[in-house]
């Protein structure tokens, strides 16, 4: 099926499935915010609209949304989701019920923002058994049409089904203007899909579990728009950001049918997830989550590249619990996860083991992985995030000690078998691994 009847629509998928795409609309034009209030009626007959942005957001676009639907609407109110410790709203569980408790019910709820507040809005919508529509404001995460809810729950990062927005809104100025380092962080998030891909595909192969071909090439005709022109996405040139915005939506979708962040999630991801945990663990503040992930997937496409470079595999023993030290107040949730996993090192390990069954691994996955060199200087020529050091932990650069020690543990973090796994599996050493860092992230 094309990219553009998507929406609104099921299909049956060689990958065995029925895919139901939930959104209906997407609009990526001047006037998207004119076509607002018919497309609310016809979502639901109920009138009272409720827009929920934080400060910023809401000055971004919340406010003229909230004009044009006062127009015809019974009841249009806002409620904005209040700061974190002088910082942007957290997605979890805290603000959740604050929304819950304090919010006025509704027959619609409306997101005015981006990750953060899109995840919020989807979470309550979800509760409240009620419809939501995304009103963008950034090219900034791939989250926009995605039925995945990622919250801190316990001080876990984790992620959870609820129902994907009924439409998206976005004016090319607003997306065009945001802040550009959300922009960047938009590029990071989208170009992960290179290694979450690979990743996906080796969980096929090792432990046969479900995987989709047709989701994983949905971007695949934009991605050179931005993966080889990235100075276009510094310049604003708008042909490459509704190519951004586009693929950031299409990830979205790509997660919504096939019920998984698979296709746009793996090891770069638990990086970025470990870098978010252990901070919100110290009371530190990290950076957004598509500049983290940026970093995190030119080091793991730097990863397949080692471990697709070696002829013959021996296998060390993997550790049967997490590292305390490492995740200190963290290790009761970390270690639920973990054991999750164990079973599969020794699966991986003996179905690896086999005649022709590495050469057959490595044939699958090597055509389709994006060379580390290729995302760091599109990344580099964006003017994204392409260093450890480009990270801000807590307002500084990110040290290195710190960024080795995070990719060291991240593994442990969640069940899902990355190319983390695979390469401690095969005895890729630490000292290794900094070699990577230094020659690709420094």
């Amino acid at each position: 099926m094309e990219q553009t009847n998507l929406l609104g629509t099921s299909f049956n998928c060689k990958c065995g499935k029925q895919h139901i795409v939930p959104t209906k609309h997407r609009f990526y034009e001047d006037n998207a915010f004119d076509l607002l209030l018919d497309t609310a009626k016809s979502i639901t007959d109920g009138l009272n609209y409720l827009i929920l942005a934080d400060t910023r957001t809401f000055e971004a676009a919340g406010r003229i949304v909230e004009e044009k639907l006062k127009f015809g609407a019974a009841g249009v109110s806002h409620f904005i989701v209040p700061d974190n410790d002088g910082e942007s709203p957290a997605a979890d569980a805290g603000t959740k019920d604050l929304i819950l408790d304090q919010a006025p019910p509704a027959d619609l709820y409306i997101a005015v923002g981006s990750g953060v507040i899109n995840d919020l809005v989807k979470w309550v919508a979800f509760l409240r058994d009620k419809p939501y529509i995304t009103v963008a404001t950034a090219a900034s995460m791939n989250g926009y049409a995605s039925a995945n809810v990622a919250a801190t729950i316990d001080g876990l990062k984790v992620l959870f089904h609820a129902n994907a927005c009924q439409a998206v809104f976005a004016v090319p100025e607003i997306i065009i203007n945001a802040p550009f380092e959300l922009t960047t962080s938009g590029l990071g998030d989208v170009l992960a899909k290179s290694v979450s891909s690979a990743d996906w595909r080796l969980n096929k192969f090792l432990f046969n579990d479900y995987y989709c071909q047709f989701s994983v090439d949905l971007l695949k005709k934009l991605e050179p728009v931005y993966l080889d022109n990235p100075g276009e996405i510094k310049e604003k040139n708008p042909t490459a950001f509704k190519a951004l915005f586009e693929a950031l939506f299409l990830s979205s979708i790509a997660m919504t049918i096939t019920g998984t962040s698979s296709p746009a999630s793996g090891g770069e991801h638990l990086i970025s997830h470990t870098i978010d945990m252990t901070a919100d663990r110290d009371g530190r503040k990290h950076d957004f989550h598509g500049r983290q992930v940026g970093v995190s997937s030119i080091l793991t496409a730097a990863l397949y590249e080692r471990v697709m470079a070696i002829d013959k595999p021996t296998f060390i023993d993997m550790p049967d619990t997490i590292n305390s030290e490492f995740w200190g107040s963290l290790s009761p949730v970390v270690e639920k996860e973990y054991a999750k996993k164990i079973p599969k090192f020794d699966q991986a390990a003996e179905f690896l083991s086999q005649p022709k069954n590495w050469d057959r691994l490595k044939a699958l996955i090597k055509p389709d992985l994006v060379p580390p060199v290729k995302l760091k200087n599109c990344l580099m020529q964006a003017g994204g995030a392409h260093r450890f050091m480009d990270i801000r932990d807590n307002g500084l650069p990110l040290k290195k000690d710190k960024f080795l020690l995070i990719v060291k543990h991240a593994n442990q973090m969640r069940e899902r078998f990355t190319i983390l796994d695979l390469a401690l599996m095969i005895g890729i050493t630490f000292e290794e691994i900094e070699q990577l860092v230094e020659k690709w992230v420094s």
